[in-house]
């Protein structure tokens, strides 16, 4: 794996030993002739859609899944002056538990801060002195040295070993009117950069700051195509201090629009001189009801998810990828799917255990077991 810039030596060091392996392997695979080259653990996520139960988290554990998304939902975590922390404690310690690193997703606003869930919080003062409580709270709990860590964890699951959290990512799809209220607006969010930051660097300097995933082509009034957003973004005054790596939702029907969205990220990254900078594809994934573009057939969708991601391993250094993440764990009902296809998009259905072929050929990839 590859660390973004130069943000923390912790993960600099984690992805210096990952390296070394990554040699070694390779020589061994030049003496007997074995191409492939391995690849850590952590490189393969998933995203849920929908909380984890234990018995999920244990079956990721057996499939050797590396890491998982999780998401840190601000409305649902305070309600007043208080924080509720126990229904995460208990997901991010029972991945920790299986030895699966979890990774966070900072997402939306409680009321008492916004009328809307999806307004980033830049618009006072007051609001990002919310936020940064918000995101000091968590790191305090959840990082390195965290509160979790040193009680809880060690009394829900003893003897394990913790997985503090690392890797901070900083929204969902900003370039979206979806998921940005009133619209998509690089300058609100390069604000929100400089605050999580400002916050982090207090509690944990060495944290990843992760820019929230980008669809290259988001549609609705007021959208902007991942690219665009981005050079929009590196405008805003002291923003490039403020991350450390990029996050690409390359949706697309195959392999060649795969490619062409990392490449247009990619490429404006180096025109900026950031071309160290890391590469996270937090979401990638197809609907199994085969229903045409990105709803393939069961067997499509796990073709898929083995040629995609040979692809985004074999050009790894090439877009600076620091994992994969398939979207998503289970299938949900139709009423609380976010898209057509996402109905679909789970390896497994919405209740029980019965694979779909794309799980199996998730765990040969990652050789766990299915």
């Amino acid at each position: 794996m590859l660390s973004g810039r130069g943000g923390s030596r912790r993960v600099a060091l984690r992805w210096a030993v990952a390296a070394t392996c990554a040699i070694a392997a390779l020589a061994l695979a030049l003496a007997s002739a074995q191409p492939a080259i391995a690849v850590p653990r952590e490189f393969y996520g998933i995203v849920p859609q929908q909380s984890l139960t234990g018995k999920d988290i244990q079956r990721m554990g057996r499939g050797n899944v590396g890491t998982v998304r999780v998401q840190l939902f601000w409305p649902a975590l305070e309600s007043g002056d208080s924080f509720n922390w126990a229904p995460l404690d208990d997901t991010i310690g029972g991945l920790a538990a299986e030895g699966i690193r979890p990774f966070a997703n900072l997402f939306g606003v409680p009321s008492t801060v916004s009328g809307n869930h999806l307004s980033l919080p830049v618009g006072s003062a007051h609001d990002q002195r919310e936020w940064r409580e918000f995101v000091t709270e968590a790191a305090t709990r959840y990082g390195p040295d965290g509160t979790y860590w040193q009680s809880v964890y060690p009394s829900q699951h003893p003897g394990a070993p913790p997985a503090p959290i690392e890797d901070w990512q900083v929204w969902n799809e900003q370039n979206a009117p979806k998921h940005t209220h009133p619209k998509p607006s690089p300058r609100k969010y390069g604000k929100l950069l400089k605050s999580t930051r400002s916050a982090l660097d207090k509690v944990d300097p060495g944290a990843e700051i992760v820019l929230g995933g980008m669809f290259g082509f988001p549609r609705g009034q007021g959208a902007i195509e991942a690219w665009s957003f981005m050079r929009s973004l590196y405008k805003v005054s002291g923003v490039r201090s403020a991350f450390d790596s990029v996050a690409v939702h390359p949706y697309s029907p195959g392999l060649r629009g795969i490619k062409d969205q990392l490449n247009r990220t990619r490429s404006v990254m180096r025109r900026k001189g950031d071309s160290q900078a890391g590469t996270w594809i937090t979401e990638i994934g197809w609907g199994s009801s085969g229903r045409g573009h990105l709803d393939k057939s069961r067997s499509g969708q796990a073709k898929l998810l083995k040629s995609s991601f040979r692809l985004l391993k074999r050009r790894r250094g090439r877009w600076n990828i620091a994992g994969v993440m398939w979207y998503a764990w289970r299938d949900l009902d139709r009423a609380s799917s976010p898209c057509d296809w996402c109905r679909t998009a789970g390896l497994f259905p919405r209740n029980g255990f019965n694979a779909k072929p794309a799980w199996r050929t998730l765990t040969r990839i990652t050789g766990g077991k299915p």
